[in-house]
């Protein structure tokens, strides 16, 4: 059964769509199978879909660099004293932006999508600043080590 509303399939006795929420009825109509509405609009043609005929604009979602990102902070943070495991939280803030993007894009809602691309970026860079400051951190860590081995070896 098909929702006169918005076209989206809903299994066959529910009331109400699942998609937009409006009331279904069922229309009798006997040995008529009734294909679902043209979703594409005026000037497509009759064999074309929606999704082949209009091409989505490539709005970056920044998922594998956040997912990445996020993952290292996780590794290293343990070994940094745990000081810059802020990282872990805005590596996820980054997922979760990144992850709203396709959504807004399949709902042809193209500023959402430009908004959270820009925010899953702006993250992933906070995110990428804390995988720069723990890298820091065990640098100086296997600096002050090496240092203190060198004068406890020339004491001796």
């Amino acid at each position: 059964m098909f929702c006169s509303n918005c076209g989206a399939r809903n299994d066959e006795g529910v009331a109400y769509c699942a998609s937009c929420g409006k009331e279904l009825r069922k229309i009798q109509t006997p040995d008529v199978d009734v294909p679902p509405p043209n979703l594409g609009g005026p000037g497509f043609a009759s064999g074309q879909t929606s999704a082949s005929a209009t091409s989505a604009p490539n709005i970056p979602n920044y998922l594998v660099q956040s997912v990445l990102l996020t993952i290292v902070c996780f590794v290293l943070s343990p070994i940094a004293l745990f000081f810059p495991a802020i990282g872990v939280i805005t590596g996820i803030v980054a997922i979760v932006y990144g992850a709203q993007v396709n959504g807004k894009v399949a709902g042809n809602n193209y500023t959402g999508a430009h908004e959270s691309s820009r925010a899953a970026k702006v993250w992933t860079w906070v995110t990428f600043a804390f995988v720069v400051l723990e890298f820091l951190i065990l640098a100086a860590f296997l600096l002050f080590f090496l240092l203190a081995v060198v004068a406890g070896a020339s004491s001796a």
